[in-house]
């Protein structure tokens, strides 16, 4: 139904899109009946897009709804069985924030996945038949120069985002640390009372506040850049369709047409370029999404591989491979969770017999 929809949302667009070419030509005739008309159906058109384009939100909302149900409670019956909340969250460092990969992380990612779904769906569909529409206006020197246009923007933004990339990840992961740090404040916060505490955890939490800071200005000066290129490509653009336009204007191929035909067939070729630049714009988004996702899924695999493997059996010594301080602590949670009804202590030091 989404795919339908957002395909239907297509066509209307593109009729959208060639109002303004009539509305030169009819202004141009100063034709009273014909523009009520126009009118008329241009805003029928409006209402028609605005209606399934909102039907398409729609029915990607409920995909997000559905997908982060499925997800979330497959997460929390692995995460809730037996200890394993206990075990990661304590004895384990190797996943960082286990309870916000949980909660934002598949968050994220449902909510990238329903985004991207139909436009994965449609974008091939959209760009042949702009494409086409391109060729009819611009010839074939007009979606060359489109498509070496965009090819050249998207290498290099390509070369100015991968520096932002490792940056960003690191941000995400302060990120975490800091509202961990809060979240350990609200619940202990009898206990860090009790033991006057304020200062020491307003110490530790600033310096949290200070390493997250620091790294989001490093990440903002390295986007400034990106931010150039991207703007830049932007509205060269805006300007492209019409230099396309001119090369057979100035040819002559139109000179038979009457000035208000000659400015709606302008208005109509800028209309297709830009909405054929618009959709490889949007390929280029939604390869920058699909990264994301599979950034978003290396980091819930993972938590899933770990959190599976933690009540299975291994063919190693957890002694050959902790700290003193970690097997001290795996030695506690091993006694409160088989809770024996004795325990004692091997003699230790220079008290060893």
């Amino acid at each position: 139904e989404s795919l339908l929809c957002f395909t239907v949302v297509q066509l209307v667009i593109y009729q959208v899109g060639l109002i303004p070419s009539q509305f030169y030509e009819v202004l141009s005739e100063k034709n009273y009946g014909k523009l009520k008309n126009l009118v008329l159906f241009a805003v029928m058109l409006i209402l028609i897009n605005s209606t399934l384009k909102s039907l398409d939100q729609y029915i990607s909302s409920l995909l997000y709804v559905s997908w982060r149900k499925s997800l979330t409670e497959e997460l929390h019956s692995t995460y809730f069985n037996g200890h394993v909340y206990y075990t990661l969250n304590v004895l384990c460092k190797d996943i960082d924030n286990p309870d916000q990969r949980i909660s934002q992380d598949v968050e994220r990612l449902c909510k990238q996945m329903s985004t991207m779904a139909s436009r994965l769906l449609i974008s091939p569909f959209t760009v042949t038949y702009y494409t086409y529409q391109c060729f009819n206006s611009a010839g074939w020197i007009g979606f060359v120069s489109i498509f070496g246009y965009f090819v050249v923007g998207s290498i290099i933004n390509k070369i100015l985002i991968g520096p932002i990339v490792s940056m960003l990840v690191e941000q995400e992961k302060l990120e975490g640390d800091f509202r961990f740090k809060h979240m350990q404040i609200r619940v202990n916060a009898e206990s860090a009372a009790f033991y006057r505490a304020g200062k020491v955890e307003h110490m530790r939490t600033d310096r949290r506040l200070q390493m997250l800071l620091s790294t989001q200005r490093s990440l903002m000066n390295k986007e400034l850049w990106l931010y150039i290129g991207v703007n830049t490509f932007d509205y060269l653009g805006s300007i492209l369709s019409y230099i396309l336009i001119a090369i057979p204007i100035f040819a002559g191929d139109y000179d038979g047409l009457t000035p208000g035909e000659l400015s709606a067939l302008v208005s109509k070729n800028a209309f297709v370029c830009i909405y054929l630049i618009n959709c490889f714009t949007q390929l280029i988004d939604l390869s920058t999404t699909v990264s994301d996702v599979y950034l978003e899924l290396v980091g819930l695999s993972n938590l899933l591989t770990r959190i599976g493997g933690l009540d299975t059996k291994v063919d190693w010594s957890w002694y050959d491979v902790l700290s003193p301080g970690e097997m001290q602590r795996l030695c506690f949670a091993r006694l409160f969770y088989l809770q024996p009804k004795y325990a004692g202590q091997w003699p230790m030091g220079a008290h060893q017999t």
